[in-house]
C-alpha cells in the first residue's frame, strides 16, 4: 500500500478556514494551505499556523491574484481546481480533467509532498543539466555550479508544472537549494524547511508550462540591442596597443562586432587567486590597470565613438584588497565560510553591502563601461540574485532608462527578471564540450534562463579549427554570441585561423548579423508572451516521437529548424520532424530545395555548411548586413517566405536602448502570408519612431524549385 492511500484513510474530516487566497487546513502536525496564485494553485505547509507565501526572490513580487470561489472541499479559479481533504489533494485543469493528485506530509524537519507518477509514462523537464543528451530527468534540486544549473521545478507530461519553495533566510551558505524532488512510484518532493510551498500549475504543453513558470516567476525582460550581436572576449588583453590593434582590426577588415569584454585585466595587473584571507595592499577591486587602461575615460570615450563598442568588465563576488576587507569584515559584509578566495566573499544578501558595492562601482558608469560579466559567485545560492540586484539598482540610479544587461555563470529562478544572460561555465574546448551546448541551451531555457551563452571555442585548453568553426556555427543561433579564451591559446578571433577558415567565421557572423531582427522580436515575444525564443523540437511537435527527447537540434521561433554538425569531419544526421498533413514540406534554408523523409545525412560537410531547414509558412525578417546593431536598418527589411501553407511574424522595432517599450513605446508590425492568393501583407501598430527602424521591405518567396522576389517597398 502507498503512502498515498495510506493518508487517505486517516483523514476522518475537513475542517478548513477561509484565507485571502484560499483556505487553511489542520494537518497532522501542523497547518496546510491550498491557495490561488496567478498561475495556478499553491501548497503551502508549516509546523505553525502561518501558512502565507515564504518570502522569496524567486517569485514575482507583488503578484496579482485572480478570482476564485470554495465550492464544499474545493477551490475554484478559471485556471483549474484543488479539492482537498485534510493533507490530500487533487488538481484537474479549467475544463476538469483530472491532472494530479497529492499528499503532503509534515516531518520534523521537512515538508514532504508525494505527487502520483507512472513510472513507464510520465516524463519531467525544466531542472536543468547534468545530462544534456536527454530533455527529461528523473530528480531535480535547486544548484549553481560552475557548468551546472539546475532547479526545483519541472513541467511533466502529466500536463501540469510544479515549483518548490521555502524561505530564502533559510539559505544562508552553499550553492545548493534545499528543495528536491525524484521521480519513483510517486513524484517526491522534499523541502527542507518547517515552512515550504509547492506551487502547482496546469499546463497541457511544454509551451504552457514556460507561460506559467514565467507568469509565477517573471518573464526575462528584453535586453538591449547590441547585445544581440557579436562579443568578443578573452583572458589576457595584455596592454593598450594590443587591446586597440584587436578592435581595430574587427573594424578595418569588416567583421560584425558590437562589444568586447575582459578579464581580470582590466581592473588589476594581477588576478587575486594566490592572495591571503587578508588581502594585498596593493591590489585594487575598484580602479583599472595602468596598462592596459592608463587613460580609462578618454579610452572608453574612443571605444565608443570611433570603433562602435560597448565594452563589459568582469567583476568577481570578493575583495582583494586588504584595507577594504577589513572595512567589510568590521561592518559583518563578507561571507567568511569557506577556503581560499571564498573567505574574501561579499554577501550580497546585506542590503548595506549591495549599496556599498553600487557605490564603490559607480564610477565605471561615469567612465562609460556598458555592462558586467559577473564570475565565479557560486558560493551561495542566491549570491548571483542579489549581485545583480545591486548592479541593476546602480545602473537605476544611474540612468534609470537604460536597460540593464550582464553575464553570469550561474541562475536561480527569478532572476532572469532583470537582464541577465548566463553562460555555460568554463568549458573544455573539445569536441564532447560542443556536443553538450545544444542541450544546454534547451533545458536551461525550460528551467526559466533567458538568455543562454557561451565561452564559443572552449576556455579550457586550445581549440583546433574546425572545431572553432563548427562552434561559431552553434553560437551564431544562441541567445548571446560571444567568443572567449584562456590567456595561454590563440584567441578565437576569427582573423587568427587562416584565410579558409575566415570565410567560414564570417559567414556565421554575418549570418548572426542577419537575423538580430528576428531574435531581437522573438525577444519581446519572450517578454510578453512567454514563450522562448529557442524551443525543443517538443515544444512544436509533441506527437512525434522521434524528437522527444532531442536535444541536438532545436527551433527558432515556430518555424526555423537549426541542426548544427557537432561532429569532427563533418558527418551529421538532421531529424526531421513530420510535419501535420496538409501543413506544407521542409525546406533547406535560403533554398527552393525541398527535403523529405524522416531524416537527412551530411558527410564531409564543407566548414560553410550549417544545416537549417525552414518550414511551409516561415516568415523570417532579415536584415541588410550590418558591422554593428546600430547601424540598423542598413536597408529595406528582407522578409523570407516558404510556400506551401499560411503563415506570420510578429516583427517589433524599439529603441535598443531603454525600458520605454514596457510603457509601450514600439512599433509592432504583423506580417501574414496568404498562401492561396501568394500575397504578403502588414499592418503595424504603436508610435515609436526611431533611426533605426526599418521603412522599406521586399520578399522573397521560395517555393519548390521556384524563387521569386518582389520589388523593394515601403512599410
Amino acid at each position: 500500500m502507498s503512502i498515498l492511500a495510506i493518508s487517505c484513510v486517516l483523514i476522518a474530516a475537513v475542517v478548513f478556514e477561509e484565507q485571502d487566497h484560499g483556505v487553511k487546513v489542520k494537518i497532522p502536525n501542523g497547518y496546510m494551505e491550498v491557495a490561488v496564485t496567478n498561475a495556478g494553485f499553491r501548497i503551502g505547509a508549516s509546523h505553525g499556523e502561518d501558512t502565507s507565501p515564504c518570502e522569496t526572490s524567486i517569485i514575482v513580487p507583488n503578484m496579482t491574484y485572480p478570482g476564485f470561489k470554495i465550492e464544499e472541499n474545493s477551490i475554484v479559479s478559471d485556471i483549474g481546481t484543488i479539492h482537498f481533504d485534510g493533507s490530500h489533494f487533487t488538481m484537474t485543469d479549467a475544463s476538469s480533467k483530472y491532472i494530479v493528485n497529492g499528499t503532503v506530509i509534515l516531518m520534523p524537519d521537512s515538508v514532504k509532498v508525494f505527487l502520483n507518477n507512472n513510472m513507464n509514462i510520465d516524463k519531467y523537464f525544466g531542472s536543468g543539466t547534468p545530462d544534456e543528451s536527454t530533455l527529461s530527468s528523473e530528480q531535480g534540486t535547486g544548484l549553481v555550479r560552475n557548468r551546472i544549473t539546475t532547479t526545483a521545478y519541472y513541467w511533466g507530461s502529466r500536463k501540469y508544472s510544479a515549483l518548490g519553495v521555502i524561505p530564502e533566510w533559510i539559505i544562508t551558505n552553499g550553492p545548493s537549494y534545499p528543495v528536491t524532488w525524484k521521480a519513483t512510484d510517486d513524484v517526491i518532493w522534499t523541502l527542507n524547511s518547517t515552512k515550504a510551498d509547492l506551487y502547482l500549475m496546469p499546463a497541457a504543453t511544454m509551451d504552457e508550462g514556460m507561460v506559467q513558470y514565467w507568469t509565477l516567476t517573471g518573464a526575462p525582460v528584453v535586453l538591449p540591442r547590441y547585445a544581440f550581436g557579436y562579443l568578443a572576449c578573452r583572458y589576457g588583453w595584455s596592454n593598450r596597443s594590443y587591446i586597440e590593434s584587436i578592435l581595430t582590426t574587427f573594424r578595418n577588415e569588416s567583421w560584425p562586432i558590437d562589444a568586447w569584454i575582459s578579464d581580470f585585466g582590466w581592473f588589476t595587473t594581477t588576478n587575486d587567486y594566490s592572495l591571503p584571507p587578508t588581502g594585498s595592499p596593493t591590489y585594487h577591486d575598484f580602479g583599472y590597470n595602468n596598462i592596459t587602461f592608463p587613460q580609462p575615460v578618454e579610452q572608453l570615450k574612443e571605444y565608443h565613438e570611433k570603433l562602435h563598442l560597448r565594452f563589459g568588465g568582469i567583476r568577481k563576488p570578493r575583495l582583494g584588497n586588504s584595507e577594504l576587507i577589513q572595512f567589510a569584515k568590521q561592518k559583518g559584509w563578507l561571507n567568511t565560510e569557506g577556503t581560499g578566495v571564498n573567505q574574501r566573499n561579499i554577501n550580497f544578501t546585506i542590503p548595506e553591502a549591495r549599496e556599498w558595492y553600487s557605490q564603490e562601482n559607480m564610477h565605471y558608469l561615469d567612465d562609460g563601461v556598458d555592462f558586467w560579466w559577473d564570475d565565479e559567485g557560486e558560493f551561495q545560492y542566491f549570491t548571483f540574485y542579489n549581485w545583480n540586484l545591486a548592479q541593476a539598482n546602480m545602473l537605476q540610479t544611474h540612468n534609470s532608462s537604460k536597460r540593464y544587461f550582464s553575464i553570469s555563470r550561474a541562475f536561480s529562478p527569478g532572476i532572469q527578471r532583470m537582464g541577465t544572460s548566463f553562460w555555460t561555465g568554463d568549458q573544455n574546448s573539445n569536441w564532447e564540450a560542443l556536443n553538450l551546448h545544444p542541450g544546454y541551451l534547451l533545458k536551461w531555457q525550460l528551467a526559466g534562463i533567458g538568455y543562454v551563452t557561451c565561452d564559443t571555442g572552449g576556455f579550457r585548453g586550445s581549440s583546433d579549427t574546425e572545431l572553432l568553426v563548427r562552434w561559431y556555427q552553434l553560437s551564431t543561433f544562441m541567445s548571446v554570441m560571444r567568443v572567449h579564451s584562456t590567456d595561454t591559446v590563440t584567441p578565437h578571433f576569427p582573423f587568427l585561423y587562416g584565410p579558409e577558415a575566415a570565410v567560414s567565421f564570417r559567414a556565421s557572423m554575418n549570418l548572426r548579423y542577419k537575423f538580430v531582427p528576428m531574435i531581437y522580436s522573438l525577444a519581446h515575444k519572450q517578454h510578453d508572451d512567454k514563450i522562448p525564443i529557442f524551443r525543443a523540437l517538443m515544444a512544436e511537435f509533441p506527437d512525434d516521437d522521434n524528437v522527444n527527447d532531442l536535444t541536438k537540434q532545436w527551433l527558432v521561433g515556430s518555424h526555423l529548424m537549426i541542426a548544427p554538425i557537432l561532429n569532427q569531419g563533418g558527418n551529421s544526421e538532421v531529424v526531421l520532424p513530420q510535419l501535420p498533413s496538409g501543413s506544407g514540406v521542409w525546406y533547406q534554408f535560403n533554398t527552393t530545395k525541398v527535403v523529405s523523409g524522416s531524416s537527412v545525412t551530411f558527410k564531409n560537410a564543407s566548414w560553410e555548411t550549417i544545416p537549417m531547414y525552414a518550414r511551409s509558412g516561415a516568415v523570417i525578417p532579415l536584415a541588410p548586413l550590418v558591422l554593428y546593431t546600430d547601424l540598423l536598418p542598413g536597408g529595406p527589411l528582407q522578409v523570407q517566405v516558404y510556400g506551401g501553407a499560411d503563415g506570420s511574424f510578429r516583427f517589433v522595432e524599439d529603441d535598443g536602448e531603454t525600458f520605454d517599450y514596457l510603457k509601450g513605446v514600439r512599433k509592432t508590425t504583423l506580417f501574414s502570408w496568404n498562401d492561396q492568393s501568394r500575397t504578403l501583407s502588414w499592418k503595424s501598430e504603436g508610435s515609436f519612431e526611431g533611426p533605426n527602424m526599418f521603412t522599406e521591405v521586399m520578399l522573397t518567396l521560395f517555393e519548390k524549385d521556384s524563387m521569386t522576389h518582389s520589388d523593394v517597398v515601403k512599410m
